[in-house]
């Protein structure tokens, strides 16, 4: 019994830590906005969240088993404007993609930039994958005990 206990425990901390987001709110939902096509900015209450996705947990009333989110709209580089809301049960993890419109001008001009916004995105995930690949072989025991010797040479060590 022990061993199970310790294994879920280690679970739910390994899931925690490895940035895969937040543990659904027992008094709250989690949704990710996503927009179609990518690259639109997102505006909740006039303010900017960032260029979708975007993660935003929202909190319960405590009188209701789901919770109404704010209005977020999503705006193109086109101009074009998108507005969404949602009902949410507590405890939800969600994903809502917001579709630009289909009559609005500018259709190119917002496909250009999604382009632009997903090359972005694989060379920063390739430069993470690098730097993470980089920062597990500075730590292997061996290119430790390199750097201790002041040998630098090493190329799996850089």
């Amino acid at each position: 019994m022990r061993t199970i206990s310790a294994g879920v425990a280690t679970l739910a901390l390994s899931w925690a830590l490895a940035g895969c987001g937040e543990m659904p709110l027992a008094n709250g939902a989690m949704l990710t906005y996503e927009t179609s096509p990518e690259g639109a900015e997102l505006f909740e209450g006039g303010k900017s969240l960032g260029v979708a996705p975007v993660s935003r947990t929202y909190k319960n009333d405590g009188k209701s088993a789901s919770i109404q989110t704010p209005d977020v709209t999503a705006v193109w580089p086109s101009g074009a404007k998108a507005v969404y809301f949602t009902l949410l049960p507590v405890g939800a993890d969600r994903v809502a993609t917001i579709e630009r419109p289909t009559a609005a001008p500018g259709l190119q001009a917002d496909l250009d930039n999604a382009k632009k916004v997903a090359l972005t995105r694989q060379r920063d995930a390739q430069r993470s994958k690098e730097d993470l690949a980089r920062d597990i072989a500075r730590a292997s025991a061996r290119c430790k005990e390199q750097m201790a010797k002041g040998n630098l040479a090493t190329n799996d060590c850089n």
